[in-house]
């Protein structure tokens, strides 16, 4: 047999081998609801924030799985939620899940075999000894709620909030969006691993022709 059989009979045999060996990993996958801050009635405003600023909320959810159809993420499979007032203004993240859960935990994020959100969470608050990962307010984030009538946020105790425009509509699965984040595109270890073996082969190839 010819050196170059070898090579087209070895090589793709061995890559397939190599990538089909790295494993599938879980994928974390973003929900989102975007809506307008509302004129305060009551409580004033959290700092950096006017009425008319865009209002996103960010569900990060990671069930274990590696697809976006017939899915269901629970309150357990937060990463993060994130709220962003006046794009970047007004910003903080908690991890309920890296303290001691959600309050209130009804509903789920529940999509179709088309990938669409079919149900979202009805009652999703955390209200006591929230675990903020990250914020560029100035106050202190204490409270924050996903469930269709309340403020969505609130600072130092309940002095100050944010309330929406349209909050009944962030427990109605057509206002919001789902899709995967931002992959990683560093080489794990097994696919590096993988590539050196390929190019060897094809060294030691060469050298024998």
């Amino acid at each position: 047999m010819t050196n170059q059989l070898l090579k087209a009979l070895c090589l793709p045999a061995v890559t397939c081998a190599v990538f089909s060996a790295i494993p599938a990993h879980a994928a974390i996958f973003t929900a989102t609801y975007t809506d307008t801050v509302a004129a305060v009635d009551f409580l004033p405003l959290v700092d950096n924030v006017t009425a008319g600023d865009t209002a996103v909320i960010t569900f990060q959810l990671d069930n274990g799985g590696t697809s976006l159809f017939n899915q269901t993420w629970n309150d357990s499979n937060i990463v993060s939620v994130t709220f962003n007032f006046g794009n970047g203004a007004h910003v903080t993240t908690f991890n309920p899940n890296g303290g001691d859960g959600l309050s209130t935990s009804t509903g789920s994020f529940v999509t179709n075999a088309l990938g669409t959100l079919t149900a979202v969470p009805t009652s999703w608050s955390d209200l006591n000894d929230v675990n903020v990962v990250s914020t560029n307010s100035t106050q202190t984030p204490t409270n924050w709620f996903v469930n269709g009538f309340n403020g969505v946020y609130y600072t130092n105790g309940f002095s100050n909030e944010v309330q929406l425009t349209n909050v009944e509509g962030n427990i109605v699965a057509a206002n919001w969006t789902i899709q995967p984040a931002q992959t990683q595109t560093t080489p794990e270890p097994g696919t590096l691993l993988g590539l050196l073996a390929v190019g060897s082969l094809g060294v030691l190839a060469r050298k024998r022709q």
